[in-house]
């Protein structure tokens, strides 16, 4: 799997940045104007471009408000034109969070673009790995545009009181903590930004490696031309505690706060020290059929996810990279056209009508479920009400017996006790 990612100015067509995921050379620059050629030829033919495909990738093109256009081209045959699209929004969201619209639409000058783009690079690489996963992208915000928050670790300490208790003495309302990519508390303020917001900060925040730092950002969807402050503190080379606020409190005095937050809590952080077993991953916290590899579950009403990926097995075939792979595949597979991408309304299915029966008309009815089967595994879906969950299975189980396991896992996800969805 392998694609690049190429942004130029709407109106002249000057490159200003380009991107690659995978093992490839970078994009030869006679092949990115053509790429960008054949849209401005279309354009003057009255003919809009979106998406194209050729024998080797599929070709997705997106212009954002007459100023960037972007073009993104992938060697993966599962991935859509929607998710294609989606990381095109998201890329463009992460420059206005960093950069702000208003400077974006008023910036006269390419080069000032592109010095100020450049901060936003490894948050860019970072949401383009998403379309070439490694058991290192332990995250499905960039696919599913909703945040991911942690299931239920089994520890002694309340991280939601920690939070809480940090929040009451610094006055902020914004704030989360974040461990592993995962949301482990949040304030219930965090709450009312958009998926594609808290995804985005996220992001953002987990490539903070300094120990705090004060920036300003432009939320996409909220605030996109009227910045925040961004105050992130590194807790441990894995946890990090983030707040949004305006000018007040002080720095000062959330320094003195964090402090005191990572200095009392400082054994219960160590859970989190190995990335590469975080704890979202390789734990069964409750009775769970060991037929399952792996799972999401998708609140698409309040736009948030959890995800879990279980260890190898005796003569498992699938590494945590294949499943972690193949449960996006199967995601990307199903939303958009069985299952409804977040809140949109559902795709139809015409039932043709019987040929004995007179007078009727074809019936039109929405999946509720999916199954995908495979040599080495199987994945049924489920959608009730605005929950979605996607579950990855070994290949020796029976349909029926996946339905069923499904719905009670939805079942116990679905507790309070178990995740914030």
């Amino acid at each position: 799997m392998a694609g690049y990612l190429i942004c130029v100015c709407y109106e002249s067509g000057v490159p200003i940045f380009a991107r690659k995921v995978g093992d490839v050379n970078p994009i030869p620059f006679p092949l990115a104007a053509s790429l960008n050629g054949v849209k401005v030829f279309g354009k003057a033919n009255r003919v809009e471009l979106m998406s194209t495909l050729t024998q080797s990738s599929r070709i997705v093109w997106k212009d954002f408000h007459d100023r960037l256009s972007m073009i993104l081209a992938a060697t993966d045959d599962s991935v859509t034109d929607m998710h294609l699209e989606n990381v095109l929004e998201n890329i463009f969201n992460i420059l206005v969070l960093n950069v702000g619209l208003n400077d974006i639409m008023g910036t006269k000058s390419i080069d000032v673009l592109k010095k100020e783009f450049r901060m936003c690079y490894p948050v860019i690489d970072l949401i383009l790995q998403g379309i070439k996963p490694s058991e290192h992208t332990l995250y499905f915000s960039d696919l599913t545009m909703c945040a991911d928050v942690a299931l239920q670790i089994e520890s002694t300490v309340n991280y939601q009181g920690v939070l809480d208790s940090f929040l009451e003495g610094t006055g902020v309302s914004y704030g989360c903590i974040i461990a592993n990519g995962c949301i482990l508390a949040s304030s219930r303020d965090w709450w009312v930004l958009s998926g594609k917001e808290i995804s985005l900060l996220t992001f953002t925040t987990e490539q903070v490696t300094e120990a705090s730092i004060d920036s300003p950002v432009f939320l996409p969807v909220s605030s996109p031309k009227l910045p925040y402050r961004h105050v992130v503190f590194k807790l441990t080379d894995n946890v990090r505690l983030c707040i949004l606020c305006g000018q007040e409190p002080t720095m000062s005095l959330l320094e003195k706060e964090a402090h005191k937050l990572r200095k009392a809590n400082l054994d219960s952080w160590t859970i989190f020290n190995d990335k590469t077993v975080p704890f979202c991953l390789y734990n069964r916290f409750f009775t769970i059929d060991e037929s399952i590899s792996a799972f999401l579950v998708i609140n698409v009403e309040k736009e948030r996810a959890a995800f879990s990926i279980f260890p190898d097995k005796p003569n498992d075939v699938l590494t945590p990279r294949h499943k972690l792979d193949l449960l996006r595949t199967f995601y990307r597979n199903t939303v958009g056209s069985v299952f409804p991408w977040n809140k949109a309304t559902a795709p139809t299915f015409t039932s043709p009508a019987h040929p004995d029966a007179k007078d009727t008309e074809p019936v039109l009815h929405r999946a509720q479920e999916c199954y995908w089967s495979s040599e080495y595994h199987k994945c049924h879906a489920i959608k009730s009400s605005h929950v979605q969950l996607y579950v990855m299975y070994d290949s020796q189980v029976f349909p029926p017996t996946m339905r069923q396991c499904t719905r009670k896992l939805l079942q116990e996800l679905l507790k309070d006790r178990m995740i914030k969805l």
